[in-house]
This record gives C-alpha cells, structure tokens and sequence, in this order.
C-alpha cells in the first residue's frame, strides 16, 4: 500500500494524487502476482474552472524481482480495468457534465524494494478513451510499503 502522484499526458488535466492497495503471492523469490486497487484523483484548473475527477483501477499485477537482496530492483505489469468517472467542460459559462466509463488499460512498471520500501515508476495506458477527453494516460510515481514476506 502507498501514495501516488500522477503526471497525465495531455494538455486538458495538470496532475494527481492518490494511493494504492497492492495484496501479492510470492510464487517465487523473484515472481510475485496480486490484484490492485489504486484511486487516482486528477485534476485541471484554469481561471474560469476548476475540476477534479477521479480514476479507480482494479487491476492483477505480475513482478518480476531481479535478485533476492535486500535493494531488489523489479519489472512488471498491471492489467484491468480503469473507472474514469466523469468530468465537467465549461464553456462560457455552460457547464456540461460527461460521463466517461470504465475501459480496459496496462500499467507497465519498474521499481526498487529496499527492505519493505517501493518506490515505482509506472505509465498507465488507457484504452478507448473519449476522443474530445483522451487525457488520462498519466505516469506515476509510487512510494509505498509492504507487510510481510520475511526481511525483503
């Protein structure tokens, strides 16, 4: 579990903040697979408005550890399905309110544990998004702890 700032893509929304709740099975020592419930608030501002909206995933998660150590770099993936709710446009004055639906994404990742501290870059790729409202493919970056599996 841990916090996230998120960086998105486009020019529509500035950035994010969320957290994470990542439970895993160590197949392995190197191979670990879990499920993944991350809520990502994002938000856009300019003078005449501002808007938040909010991005939960529900994803499963494959790592890969390099080595057994107590610095253990990783790679891997998440694969599920992003809720990305809804978000206001304003247009003099008009405000219209547009549902965007849950669509299908992959979040490849690579990191570091350094005892049972992670830190973790991952870019969030979105599929099928609204055309006029395609901003949600966002970089994040992860630091979060985990509880149990012995000393790493």
């Amino acid at each position: 579990m841990g916090a996230t700032f998120a960086n998105p893509g486009g020019n529509e929304l500035d950035a994010g903040i969320g957290f994470y709740v990542n439970p895993k099975f160590h197949m392995d020592d190197n191979l670990l697979l879990g499920i993944k419930y991350e809520r990502t608030a994002i938000g856009a501002a300019n003078d005449d408005f501002l808007d938040v909206s909010a991005i939960n995933c529900y994803a499963s998660t494959i790592d890969y550890y390099v080595s057994t150590s107590n610095l253990r770099p990783f790679a891997g993936v998440d694969i599920g399905i992003y809720e990305l709710g809804s978000i206001s446009k304003t247009i003099m004055s008009n405000t219209t309110e547009i549902e965007l639906g849950s669509k299908f994404g992959i979040a490849p990742k690579i990191g570091v544990s350094f005892g049972h501290l992670d830190l973790t870059l991952q870019y969030n790729m979105i599929f099928d998004q609204n055309e006029r409202f395609n901003d949600f493919n966002h970089t994040s970056i992860k630091l979060g702890f985990h509880l149990g599996g012995g000393e790493n």
